[in-house]
């Protein structure tokens, strides 16, 4: 999800994430806190049995994460000097690299313990750690081949959003078309013909850039209708007619129609806080109350999927606390 960061995720933009050495601070929007829980929510319930309700499955909230982290990363990116990459990559390191080697020692650590170290083990390992996963993965067969019967198949967002953090900066400070809307439109064109799973988060730096070239702009009460209508329009081909590019367009449509700036409040920090973590460990709360089970009367499918949902959410609460506190 960084889905990926305490705060695409990776999905989240703290006081230690906005850029100094000169560079102005971004604005907070508040309404993205409220979105990353929603989404992260969204991927748990779906890998613990909920019924996929149109084009919402598990695929579609981690496209929006995407799009969100290209908004946010690329509107840092766009105010940062050269001087200031040490500090964005450090951000970078800290901040998603630490939960997500957590998150990875954890899963595999189970899968070991109880199916063993195996060819399948090793691999999948190899590609989670050098942040292949995106590359190298072939769903759905890779579902049968993945520790914990692919338990960690989410762990592609994670993939996506590292590779876009080594190659965004550069391509943004160093290239002549870095911060062109046209080079954007065709590094977007580009990606969705090659890989689509990049289209999103470049979307989201090419809204960000037109956010900042063009100031205001989405705010206006007349294009925040245009806007929600087109977020409509796109969710609605999505139902009709899923495709990659369809959901990276709602996907962008519903982070640019949700970025607007305000004050944070202290539950939507506490529950943007909570996102990352809870999305890359939200399998545990499953293996919980698989466990409890065992001793207890049989229960509905619905109340088993709420129950591990449940489980996995508080076992992040005092992560997600202790996050808003660094």
């Amino acid at each position: 999800m960084s889905l990926l960061s305490p705060s695409p995720a990776s999905f989240a933009l703290s006081a230690s994430d906005r850029p100094r050495s000169g560079v102005r601070s971004q604005r907070s929007y508040p309404h993205f806190d409220w979105l990353r829980i929603v989404l992260a929510s969204l991927v748990a319930l779906s890998h613990q049995g909920m019924p996929t309700i149109g084009p919402i499955d598990a695929s579609l909230p981690v496209i929006v994460f995407l799009a969100l982290s290209g908004w946010l990363i690329g509107g840092i990116l766009f105010e940062t000097p050269v001087s200031g990459l040490p500090r964005f990559f450090f951000n970078r390191a800290t901040r998603i690299w630490i939960p997500y080697l957590v998150a990875v020692v954890l899963l595999y650590g189970v899968a070991a313990w109880r199916e063993g170290v195996t060819g399948y083990w090793l691999k999948y390992l190899f590609y989670d750690l050098t942040f292949t996963h995106t590359i190298f993965t072939e769903f759905p067969r890779a579902l049968s081949e993945m520790p914990l019967k692919g338990t960690g198949n989410h762990f592609w967002s994670i993939s996506v959003e590292e590779l876009f953090y080594l190659a965004a900066p550069l391509a943004i400070l160093f290239l002549p078309f870095g911060k062109k809307l046209w080079g954007w439109a065709g590094i977007v064109l580009l990606l969705l013909a090659l890989h689509p799973n990049f289209a999103a988060i470049a979307l989201g730096v090419f809204a960000a850039l037109a956010a900042r070239q063009f100031p205001g702009w989405y705010l206006q009460p007349r294009m925040q209708i245009v806007l929600w209508l087109g977020c409509a329009t796109a969710f609605a081909l999505c139902w009709r007619y899923d495709g990659e590019a369809q959901r990276a367009l709602f996907a962008v449509l519903l982070v640019q129609c949700l970025a607007l700036p305000g004050q944070r409040n202290g539950i939507g920090m506490f529950l943007g806080a909570v996102s990352y973590p809870f999305y890359l460990n939200h399998w545990m709360g499953a293996f919980a109350v698989n466990w409890l089970a065992k001793a207890l009367p049989p229960m509905p499918a619905g109340m088993w999927i709420f129950a591990s949902y449940l489980v996995a959410l508080m076992a992040e609460s005092r992560p997600g606390r202790l996050s808003i506190a660094w």
